[in-house]
């Protein structure tokens, strides 16, 4: 199962809607399509028009579960909302993984859960797109050590370029952490043709990577 994790620490970038609409098109493209909401603002699910009332389980349930014991929990948590595009959603819940007080701190494999729980769906799935939220955290983190690599959007506004800079370094100090290669793409989002700036902005974009 190819696993992409959707990375950037800016918010607004156009990371959840990369998501959901590379997920749509491998799914229309037939493949067998798993998309995980790891931003606790939850807006896959309502981009895919799941209702949040009707969620009583997300992906916090399962990072924070005995996978070994429970591997029928993410069963309870996928929602099929297209022919081939599934998603775990997750709720407001999932901020507490990040915090230093919850119960999972002291575990060993804290940058692992998200991992386990892929490994209980890697034979039912083709592709895996993880939607991060807009920080280098636990649930980030959790993402690269699972995924096979990364796809970070970048806004072609003014200040992209220095974000891009910065967030590709951001990245490399994590890969570095996780000891194994992970591939790294930029995909510029929100672009103008019709502004110089912009036009000018993307060109510097593909210059400097």
């Amino acid at each position: 199962m190819r696993t992409i994790a959707m990375v950037n620490q800016k918010g607004g970038c156009g990371k959840t809607t990369t998501a959901i609409n590379l997920s749509a098109e491998f799914a229309r493209r037939s493949l067998r399509v798993l998309l995980i909401d790891l931003d606790p603002q939850g807006h896959c699910a309502a981009g895919l028009g799941v209702p949040e009332s009707s969620i009583t389980r997300g992906i916090e349930d399962a990072l924070e579960a005995d996978l070994g014991y429970e591997p029928e929990l993410v069963d309870e948590m996928i929602w099929e909302v297209g022919s081939g595009l599934n998603l775990i959603p997750c709720t407001v819940r999932l901020t507490n993984f990040e915090s230093a007080d919850h119960g999972n701190a002291d575990q060993h494999d804290r940058d692992r859960r998200l991992l386990h729980v892929l490994e209980l769906v890697r034979d039912r799935f083709d592709v895996c797109i993880v939607d991060c939220p807009p920080a280098i955290g636990w649930l980030t983190f959790n993402a690269l050590r699972a995924a096979d690599e990364t796809l970070v959007p970048v806004e072609t506004g003014y200040f992209a370029l220095k974000g891009a800079i910065r967030q590709a370094k951001t990245i490399d100090t994590v890969i570095k952490r996780i000891g194994r290669p992970l591939d790294f793409f930029l995909l510029p989002t929100l672009h103008d043709e019709s502004s110089a700036r912009s036009e000018n902005i993307l060109s510097a974009i593909r210059t400097r990577f």
